[in-house]
């Protein structure tokens, strides 16, 4: 392969430079589509950026500059090269170039590229020395590095430990923080009530300048804390990441400090009454909550309540015999793994009836039945009303009008 070709031809694309490197990065060879175009960064400089602790990028990274421009480090089996600085739409920024007989800072007379368009110029010189190409995705793998605000956030955490201490201020304590999490986990309810009731010395951390950023922000860390928490106490992990997904969505969308506050309080409040609950059908169980095998098939059924799920069908995602599945989760979980996989559609056919307008056609025809009637049938079965009547004393009727 060309690679002197390759790489003076997205120089030219991107209107950038692009650096070669060996494996043990020595740098050989440089291109550029503009001989009077220069960079603040040495060689060296700008690739001892992306080396962490001496360890080599294995997947491209991009990195922004103090100018805000971007670059990027792209790995192949052969060389290594660092593509930039690249200028993105919308940033009308200076970099180093000179003239003859001049060393000053000018405005870089290339136009900006767009985002996507150096994406795909990176993936070009990334997939031609793979056997298996890969999508944009891969560039999102390696957290995306920025200089300046690294920087910055050091100067104020500095400013911020000293301003602190001045005032004598502190965080709400530790341990308090602890208590709620773990009341959680154990689906301790009154645990939670009197953790959340504490009176202690202390505040909450500025998260953001603006008073109502502040408490989403807030809101969106005790949420990620409840979920694990509840994750950790044997809750589905796909019941418990839908749960934060749906509060999420309400608390961004909400314009009230105190409705953001009572919707994180009534997530803490879901999530140990979602342990207390599994944890109430396990007292009487033989085998330990936990088995890993059934979380994850309770996972792969929550996943999947769109389709219909047969036995079989989990057992060959979770890589198991089919007889032992079924009989491992009867063991555990005292009912069989049909029975299971029927309550979970129920359950979720009543959260439609109770909070959507789909007709009771639409919600058989979602969670994989044959047909309205085949879904009644196990509906009165399962909760002793039709699904008429249970909307009809449940549903929310702003909702299904």
């Amino acid at each position: 392969m060309n690679d002197r070709y390759l790489l003076q031809y997205v120089s030219k694309q991107l209107k950038t430079i692009i650096r070669q490197y060996t494996l043990e990065g020595k740098i050989t060879e440089k291109f550029t589509y503009c001989d009077q175009m220069k960079d603040e960064f040495g060689e060296m400089e700008i690739y001892n950026l992306f080396i962490y602790k001496k360890n080599r990028p294995v997947s491209p990274v991009l990195l922004s500059s103090g100018y805000q421009l971007t670059y990027a480090f792209i790995p192949t089996k052969s060389y290594d090269c660092i593509v930039g600085p690249v200028r993105i739409y919308q940033q009308n920024l200076n970099i180093k170039t000179a003239e003859k007989g001049e060393d000053t800072e000018k405005t870089d007379v290339s136009l900006p590229v767009d985002q996507s368009f150096l994406e795909d110029q990176i993936l070009l010189i990334y997939n031609l020395y793979r056997d298996h190409p890969v999508d944009r995705g891969i560039l999102y793998i390696e957290e995306r590095q920025n200089v300046a605000s690294a920087n910055k956030v050091k100067k104020y955490f500095s400013e911020l430990m000293f301003q602190n201490r001045e005032n004598e201020k502190r965080h709400n304590p530790y341990d308090q923080e602890m208590r709620v999490v773990l009341s959680i986990e154990h689906g301790d309810i009154e645990g939670l009530k009197r953790s959340i009731a504490e009176d202690y010395k202390g505040e909450i951390g500025t998260l953001a300048k603006d008073r109502m950023r502040q408490v989403k922000n807030l809101a969106l860390v005790i949420l990620t804390l409840a979920s694990r928490a509840a994750i950790r106490g044997g809750a589905v992990p796909e019941m418990a990441y839908s749960l934060f997904d749906s509060y999420s969505i309400q608390i961004e969308e909400s314009q009230k400090r105190d409705e953001v506050i009572g919707l994180f309080r009534a997530a803490e409040f879901e999530y140990a009454y979602m342990v207390r609950e599994l944890r109430s059908k396990k007292e009487t169980m033989p085998y330990p909550v936990g088995n890993p095998h059934i979380i994850k098939c309770k996972d792969y059924v929550s996943a999947h309540l769109n389709e219909k799920i047969s036995i079989g069908s989990i057992a060959e995602a979770l890589q198991l015999n089919a007889s032992y599945l079924s009989g491992l989760f009867k063991k555990c979980e005292n009912m069989s793994l049909t029975e299971y996989i029927r309550g979970e559609k129920i359950r979720q056919a009543e959260s439609f009836l109770m909070y959507s307008k789909y007709s009771y056609s639409e919600i058989a025809a979602y969670l994989g039945f044959s047909s309205q009637s085949h879904l009644g049938r196990y509906f009165k079965k399962e909760v002793n009303m039709t699904m008429k009547q249970f909307r009809a004393a449940y549903g929310v009727k702003k909702t299904i009008d």
